[in-house]
């Protein structure tokens, strides 16, 4: 079925993107010194709601347990590297970000496909599914400014922008109807719109591509008291990125299809009619928000807060102990059950998140770390 072919396809192009927008989601901030002090970053983020993660490609057999409704895929990649002084900070930085958002019944229609199974009943499958995906490299500057004094200690300010070239696009959405009986297998109308810079659709004319992007981010660290500091960060708070000369592709898709063969492959009679074209596209890359309140109390110290990330809110709460040993941390969120373990000693952190063990049934996984000298 093109359709759902389709289908598949947009969902792979997810899993070969494989941190979260809020680079650090401490949002620790340091305040201006004098001295040197080089910093690197990386992070590795991943969350799907219907499968494991490594079964996205897969034949979704029996780990597939999608949440009823909106269904997401959200990854994250990103790596950091720079120096900081006297409050300024220059770096270099790469980023790749993938959003894939579904309704329940394209992820159902693209799990029977999948399996090689047929509907148990006369359905008819609403598809809807919208994937974002984009990378880039670029350089970074930012500044921090020492804010006056409330009587609570100092609040720190830190705003910088990027600028990104050679930028990757692959955004793709599927959306129609799909009805299913017994007697005529499948009937399909639906429409499909991919662009991608890395494909060169047939007939289509050779280009020079551009692509061009810029952003510009903030985080606030505010004392309220002795003890309760709260944090804010927004990645992105305005950003626009731009691709000339675009391969894109639009098809309206009609199908009739008869028969299921013996190794449960559909066969059909497709009518498709599209549109391969050259395009300028320019958007944003969408803000993402981190917000918390740390408490700390002798050795102790309880985070809680929330991130919002391609439009899904992501709320989790945080312990650690300081010890001669170093601070230990463990965290939990409730959006995607992951928990997670944490060590700091002197200039390294690492931390470690997922939703469950072994790792290879992991629907949600983090890997963070982050070393910050000064000398």
């Amino acid at each position: 079925m093109r359709l759902i072919s389709l289908l598949g396809a947009l969902l792979a192009a997810s899993g070969a993107a494989a941190q979260t927008s809020v680079a650090d989601s401490d949002i620790a901030l340091h305040a201006p010194s004098a001295a040197w002090q080089p910093y690197a970053k990386a992070q590795g983020w991943a969350t799907y709601d219907a499968v494991p993660i490594r079964e996205l490609g897969r034949d979704w057999g029996n780990s597939y347990a999608p949440r009823n409704g909106r269904n997401v895929f959200l990854q994250r990649d990103r790596v950091e590297f720079g120096v900081e002084k006297n409050g300024w900070r220059i770096g270099a930085e790469y980023r790749l970000e993938l959003s894939l958002e579904t309704n329940r019944d394209t992820t159902d229609l693209y799990h029977v496909y999948q399996s090689h199974k047929t509907p148990d009943k006369a359905r008819d499958f609403a598809a809807d599914a919208h994937s974002k995906q984009w990378a880039a490299a670029g350089a970074r500057v930012g500044r921090t400014f020492v804010l006056p004094n409330l009587g609570a200690g100092d609040p720190l300010l830190m705003v910088s922008a990027a600028v990104y070239g050679h930028a990757r696009n692959h955004d793709s959405s599927a959306s129609g109807k799909v009805s299913y009986t017994h007697d005529t297998a499948y009937r399909i109308d639906g429409t499909y719109a991919n662009s991608n810079t890395d494909y060169g659709y047939p007939f289509m004319p050779e280009a020079t591509q551009k692509s061009s992007g810029a952003s510009i981010s903030a985080a606030l660290q505010w004392p309220l008291s002795s003890q309760l500091t709260a944090n804010l960060a927004v990645n992105d708070l305005w950003s626009r990125m731009r691709w000339t000369n675009l391969p894109a592709m639009v098809q309206r898709i009609a199908s009739d299809v008869r028969t299921v063969d013996s190794d449960g492959y559909i066969n059909y009679k497709p009518q498709i009619v599209g549109q391969n074209s050259l395009i300028e596209r320019t958007g944003t890359i969408g803000a993402s928000t981190a917000l918390n309140l740390t408490y700390r109390y002798q050795q102790w110290a309880l985070r809680v807060g929330a991130q919002r990330i391609a439009g899904t809110t992501i709320p989790e709460a945080v312990g650690s102990y300081a010890s001669q040993w170093g601070t230990f941390s463990t965290s939990y969120d409730t959006r995607f059950n992951m928990v997670g373990l944490g060590y700091e000693q002197g200039p390294l952190r690492l931390r470690l998140r997922t939703d469950r063990l072994p790792f290879s049934e992991a629907h949600a996984f983090s890997l963070e770390t982050a070393m910050y000298f000064a000398f």
